[in-house]
């Protein structure tokens, strides 16, 4: 397993290589320039994958209320809110295991990355300065790339939120920014260069998304629904319960219907309409 490892990882090197050929042909010798290249290639290659997880994780955000009140409901009994809930990923068209792959796949390219980097021998050592990094194999000294890291994860995953209030997601969309500003300062600025270049591509793709799955809402009027779970509750409330009609408010210059009197033009007592009857006489 090892070895099948580290052919990998020089086989990663010989594509580093390979787009800094390009870079070359075509006038700009730089090493930094094809790792940029290298990560359009594989956001292009990862986009189907990556359309379906996006996909997928705003749909999954979008159903998350009626997730967690068919959790609390069914809290009791697992195995109906196991059902409950693939019934509700069938209604939905979503799985919550789609978004995995395209993060499987992409683990072993960031590792990949990371020691393809390490020690990587530069045909031209010049060439391996990029804008204000003196050495993509080496640190950014000056952390630019870090915050950029952090601030293009955050605005990423800012992106991708449905419910701003769900405490999950607010967490996560703290927490990983500053992960990625850790890890940014300690590996060479060649990794976070593709982070940051992997990011700004995942953001036009996730607006993409986002829009594409509002219009289809607007135009066909499908999709799905946000609604909190109290509000579904009292829709199923309501649904379960008979509407008793009120009765009707009777003036007391009308008789009510029904009562005696209605037929052959007796009252309930009959005396003030014998009365009326005896002065037409």
């Amino acid at each position: 397993m090892g070895s099948l490892w580290h052919s990998f990882v020089l086989w990663f090197q010989s594509v580093i290589e390979f787009f800094y050929g390009i870079t070359g042909s075509i006038g700009l010798p730089n090493y930094g320039l094809a790792i940029i290249l290298l990560t359009i290639v594989i956001k292009l290659v990862l986009f189907p994958l990556n359309q379906k997880q996006l996909k997928s994780m705003r749909a999954m955000q979008e159903i998350q209320p009626k997730m967690k009140y068919i959790q609390d409901k069914y809290k009791d009994d697992a195995q109906v809110m196991q059902t409950k809930l693939m019934q509700l990923y069938k209604e939905h068209g979503v799985s919550p295991l789609s978004g995995c792959l395209p993060l499987l796949i992409q683990m072993p390219i960031f590792f990949a990355f990371y020691q393809a980097l390490i020690g990587f021998k530069f045909t031209v050592a010049a060439h391996a300065s990029f804008l204000w990094i003196p050495n993509i194999g080496t640190k950014d000294p000056w952390y630019i790339l870090a915050v950029l890291a952090g601030l293009t994860t955050y605005l990423q995953q800012r992106a991708s939120m449905v419910d701003t209030k769900d405490q999950m997601q607010k967490s996560m969309l703290y927490t990983m920014p500053l992960l990625m500003v850790w890890i940014a300062t300690t590996v060479p600025s060649g990794l976070p260069l593709y982070w940051v270049t992997f990011n700004i591509l995942g953001i036009i793709q996730q607006l993409y998304v986002n829009y594409s799955h509002e219009k289809t809402k607007l135009e066909t009027g499908t999709g799905v629904s946000i609604s909190t779970p109290g509000q579904e509750e009292r829709e199923e409330i309501k649904e379960e319960v008979t509407e008793v009609p009120e009765p009707k408010k009777v003036s007391a210059s009308q008789p009510a219907k029904g009562a005696k009197g209605d037929k052959g033009g007796k009252a309930n007592n009959g005396a003030p309409h014998n009365r009326k009857k005896r002065k037409n006489r």
